[in-house]
């Protein structure tokens, strides 16, 4: 008996030793393998993505059409937002659109589509509404739409959590007014004359697939203080509350290392924040730091992918210039951060205020993560982005304005 308790305090003792001498292991860089490079489609951007109940993907596309380049004189439509069905994997899938998704064409429609995100089965899309007909900004509010059949039908949820069914052409889909929206035009801050909203864009924490893969019982989504777009937002709801507005909670706050929440989006806080300039003082404008936050299971880590967009004209601190809607005047900035909670703190273990990939013309921005395409480790992602190069003619949105991708090797300390 006595020689049987020795060798279980020997057994507990190695174990204690040994854990106590090991470290986590956390990322401490990128490697952006440049050989994995990959264009698809015919012309789009902006591409959230999120990981449905049936395996497969889905990822709204702005401005164009990403398998048939439908101009209108030909009798189609490209789209100022619509959603497409990704299967396969990183390295051979194929791509459908969801023809039942209410068509916001960019005939007079500022719609365009940022967060979606899967969970209970549902599929969520929140649509984001311009001040005008077409490109401008900052945003208004978002729209809520929701699919509970995989993408066959769509319906608007209003504030109340009422569903209204929309065929695709309804008219409906395009009423802005404060019955039809989720977020409309609440508490915004001020710069000089133009008024940028919370929460009139956004993106959702992607927790595996179909939300199997959270940690509680809630859905986190992320949105830039629009008037000061590098401090982040943060908002969550329980899984079972997300089409009732008034259950939503925003971030106000750390009580230790303890978050702490508020239904009264007036005492919101920073959940984080990031470069207002680079190292060469030329400021980012109002159309950055929407982050890509993806459930790495391999690492058993949330990781983040983010990016400044630069500012018009002179790159200044100036409200002009902040809200100048001829952004993209460099490469976007390009980040990767981690943490071990979906609402944060945020440690970033990679960043240039300059990212190009192929070439010096390139004009990257909107980084996002596949939440699906991630190796067993969790060392290998799939990185996608939006890039607003010149052509040869010197035209913007003509040459690698599409989705492109290329794999990316998450370094370990």
């Amino acid at each position: 008996m006595k020689r049987n308790n020795l060798l279980l305090l020997l057994v507990m003792s190695t174990f204690i030793l040994n854990g106590c001498n090991s470290k986590t292991k956390v990322p401490s860089g990128v490697d952006l393998k440049i050989e994995t490079l990959k264009h698809f489609g015919i012309k789009g951007d902006n591409w959230c993505i999120t990981w449905l109940k049936d395996g497969s993907q889905m990822t709204s596309l702005c401005d164009g059409n990403w398998v048939v380049f439908e101009y209108w004189k030909k009798g189609g439509h490209n789209y100022h937002n619509t959603l497409y069905r990704v299967n396969g994997d990183a390295k051979d899938f194929t791509v459908e659109r969801i023809k039942n998704y209410p068509q916001y064409t960019t005939f007079g429609h500022g719609w365009y589509g940022y967060g979606i995100y899967s969970a209970n089965g549902n599929i969520y899309s929140m649509v984001s509404r311009t001040p005008g007909a077409d490109w401008s900004g900052p945003f208004e509010g978002m729209k809520m739409l929701k699919s509970p059949d995989n993408g066959e039908n769509w319906y608007r949820v209003n504030r109340a959590g009422e569903e209204r069914y929309l065929e695709p052409w309804d008219a409906a889909r395009t009423d802005s007014s404060k019955e039809e929206m989720f977020f409309l035009k609440e508490l915004g801050l001020t710069r000089d004359s133009i008024t940028a909203y919370p929460f009139s864009f956004c993106s959702f924490v992607q927790n595996g697939q179909d939300n199997n893969a959270a940690k509680d019982e809630y859905i986190y989504i992320y949105s830039p203080e629009g008037a000061q777009a590098n401090r982040l937002l943060l908002a969550r709801v329980n899984n079972k509350e997300i089409e009732l507005r008034d259950k939503w909670e925003f971030f106000s706050g750390w009580d230790g290392d303890n978050p702490t929440w508020t239904n009264d989006l007036s005492k919101r806080d920073v959940a984080h924040i990031f470069p207002e300039k680079n190292g060469e003082g030329e400021y980012f404008g109002w159309y950055s730091w929407l982050p890509s936050v993806v459930w790495n299971p391999g690492l058993n880590l949330y990781i983040m992918v983010n990016g400044g967009t630069y500012a018009g004209r002179n790159l200044t601190d100036s409200d002009e210039d902040y809200f100048n809607n001829s952004m993209h005047t460099k490469s976007g900035s390009l980040g990767f951060w981690y943490s071990k909670n979906p609402y944060g703190p945020w440690t970033q273990f990679y960043y240039t205020d300059y990212w190009t990939v192929e070439t010096e013309r390139n004009r990257t921005y909107q980084p996002k993560l596949s939440p699906k395409w991630i190796s067993e480790d969790g060392k290998t992602m799939i990185l996608i982005w939006s890039d607003n190069m010149r052509n040869a003619k010197g035209s913007f949105h003509e040459q690698n304005y599409l989705w492109n991708q290329m794999e990316i090797n998450i370094n370990l300390k």
